[in-house]
């Protein structure tokens, strides 16, 4: 076997064991994910306080579930009742939620009202590579829902995926440019429909999930932990700030 040969088949060797690594390390957090999205789904948060000076909805995937929290009151929606103490929150959160199933969701409850809408959603499609016109589509249908019932409707999506750690080595890159895509998408029709975004979507070096993931990402590395929430609650925050959002509304 000539010299040349060799080095080839030792890197083709390196690169397989590579792969394997990358899968059951990807596999590993998957599972763990699964296993704190089922624990978060038993008890996402929510509050009834009696009498309720107002009605939000807070609406969309495992980020308004809570999943990733070490609590359901380090979620954004515990800790928007922890600002709104009054407020009655309806949280219908479900694990994996994709845009395109907030229709049925939003369809369901066109007879009732809100004084604020809090909408979590776009990160299953971006993993999951919803084509971009048929989220486009969706999403209009589901703000176009969601504003027959509210005056007051926010959307809140995802940073930058790509800096989730559970990703394979090699590949984030594909998922920074897929929240790139579905950020502009989300921005043009939020625009369209005159409903506030929340940008969640920041450089690397001022991005605090890049800088430090092992604070701001739960253990599966791709939901947010507490603090994670928290920094997206405080982004949530500026906006109802500037809507004047408050329990005399």
């Amino acid at each position: 076997m000539t010299l040349p040969l060799k080095i080839v088949l030792g890197l083709l060797a390196l690169l397989l064991v590579f792969i394997v690594v990358q899968y059951f390390r990807t596999q590993h957090y998957i599972a763990v994910g699964e296993k704190m999205a089922a624990e978060a789904a038993i008890r996402p948060f929510s509050q009834q306080p009696p009498p309720a000076t107002l009605r939000i909805l807070v609406i969309g995937d495992s980020t308004v579930v809570g999943t990733g929290a070490e609590d359901a009151a380090h979620s954004v929606a515990g800790y928007l009742g922890a600002d709104y103490p009054n407020a009655e929150i309806v949280n219908l959160g479900v694990n994996g939620t994709r845009t395109h199933e907030l229709i049925a969701r939003f369809t369901a409850i066109q007879d009732q009202h809100f004084d604020l809408i809090l909408i979590h959603t776009g990160g299953n499609d971006i993993v999951h590579f919803t084509p971009t016109d048929t989220l486009g589509t969706d999403l209009a249908t589901v703000l176009d829902l969601a504003t027959h019932i509210s005056d007051k409707v926010v959307l809140l999506s995802c940073g930058d995926v790509g800096t989730g750690l559970l990703f394979p080595y090699g590949t984030r890159w594909i998922f920074t440019k897929r929240t790139k895509e579905v950020r502009s998408i989300f921005m043009k029709i939020t625009a369209e429909k005159g409903v506030h975004y929340v940008d969640l979507f920041r450089a690397p070096a001022d991005d605090p999930f890049a800088q430090d993931p092992d604070l701001y990402y739960g253990d599966d590395y791709f939901h947010p932990s507490g603090a994670g929430y928290r920094d997206w609650y405080d982004h949530v925050k500026k906006v109802l700030d500037e809507l004047n959002f408050s329990e005399a509304a």
